[in-house]
C-alpha cells in the first residue's frame, strides 16, 4: 500500500479512467477530465488515509478519503479493470478504513451512485448501511 500523494497523479489519472470505462460512473470523461479530477482530489483528500495498491509501479486500485461539511466520506474506490473480482476494492477499502479507525475517526460515509451494485455489495459486505442519497 502506497500514499495516493506519492504516486504519480497521470498513472492515478489513468486508473480512474480505466476503472469508469463502461461502468455506471462513466460520463464520457476524457484524460484532461480524468486529470482535473486527480488534482481536484489530491488537493482535498485526507493524505494519511488515502492509499493506493500498486503492482510493478503501477497503480491497480485506489480509495481516497475526504472530508465534506465535516465528515469524513470514501470517494472513491477504483480497481483496474483486470484486476477486478480480486479483492483489491476490498483490501484498499479495508486498509483506509483501519487508518480512519487509528486516527479515531468513528463515522464514515460513502459516495456510491444509484445503481453500482459491486460498489454497494463492497460497502455493504464491510458494514456499511444506505442512509439515503447524497447532498
Amino acid at each position: 500500500m502506497t500514499a495516493a500523494t506519492e504516486v504519480d497523479p497521470s498513472a492515478l489519472a489513468g486508473l480512474l479512467l480505466d476503472g469508469y470505462r463502461g461502468t455506471i460512473d462513466d460520463e464520457g470523461e476524457g484524460e484532461p477530465e480524468a486529470v482535473a479530477a486527480i488534482e481536484h482530489y489530491l488537493a482535498t483528500l485526507v493524505p494519511a488515509c488515502s492509499i493506493v495498491i500498486e503492482e510493478d509501479g503501477s497503480p491497480v486500485a485506489l480509495c481516497f478519503v475526504v472530508v465534506v461539511g465535516g465528515r469524513h466520506y470514501i470517494d472513491p474506490v477504483v480497481t483496474s479493470p483486470s484486476r477486478k473480482q480480486q479483492g483489491l476494492g476490498t483490501a484498499a477499502l479495508g486498509h483506509s478504513l483501519r487508518l480512519l479507525q487509528r486516527d479515531r475517526v468513528d463515522e464514515v460515509g460513502a459516495v456510491i451512485t444509484d445503481g453500482n451494485v459491486a460498489s454497494e455489495r463492497l460497502f455493504g459486505r464491510l458494514g456499511f448501511r444506505r442512509v439515503g442519497p447524497w447532498g
